[in-house]
């Protein structure tokens, strides 16, 4: 399956005066998606569990963490800081984990409510979105599906979909007109 898009490259500057985002549209990209790709993420869309697991590690980390420091070191050194700290790590930890599940839950709860063609494009899409790189030098690379739900997108929805500015976000409208 091949799937067409539009990079949309986003530099962050960060001054004084806060953060301000410069952006630009690359190229026209074709990325090529095997079908057992895309049941794959389908399946671990459905069920979610491996991913839970895999994406909870680091937060289970800082449970064990919290817990050394909270129990074992505060008990040697009697330090109220490392107490503290341990206590933090661990409300930290376990607040990434449930995070983690409410996240993956509600993306099943959406993937079940959609029929199958859907399933089948918002699966190949996230296929997408885990191969494509996502930087670029120092930019961040965005990328803008180039399918029919593109086309039927004002200039306006674009920049609200994809987080583009409104100059962006015309160019882009225009180039994926153009592409029709």
């Amino acid at each position: 399956m091949i799937i067409k898009t539009l990079e949309v490259h986003t530099l962050h500057i960060r001054d004084f005066t806060g953060e301000r985002l410069i952006q630009s549209l690359g190229n026209f990209r074709d990325f090529e998606i095997s079908e057992a790709c895309v049941e794959s993420e389908a399946r671990a869309l459905l069920y979610p569990a491996k991913r839970i697991f895999v994406k909870s590690l680091p937060f289970v980390a800082l449970i064990v963490v919290g817990l050394v420091l909270a129990l074992t070191l505060s008990t040697i050194t009697d330090i109220p800081t490392i107490k503290a700290l341990g206590f933090i790590a661990m409300f930290v930890g376990l607040s990434g984990i449930i995070s983690t599940v409410r996240k993956n839950l509600e993306v099943r709860k959406k993937f079940q409510a959609m029929n199958r063609a859907e399933r089948e494009k918002f699966s190949l899409w996230q296929c997408v979105l885990r191969t494509a790189p996502k930087k670029y030098n120092d930019n961040d690379l965005t990328y803008i599906p180039i399918d029919d739900a593109a086309f039927m997108l004002s200039a306006k929805d674009l920049a609200d979909k994809y987080n583009l500015l409104p100059a962006i976000s015309q160019k882009a409208f225009n180039l994926i007109h153009k592409e029709k």
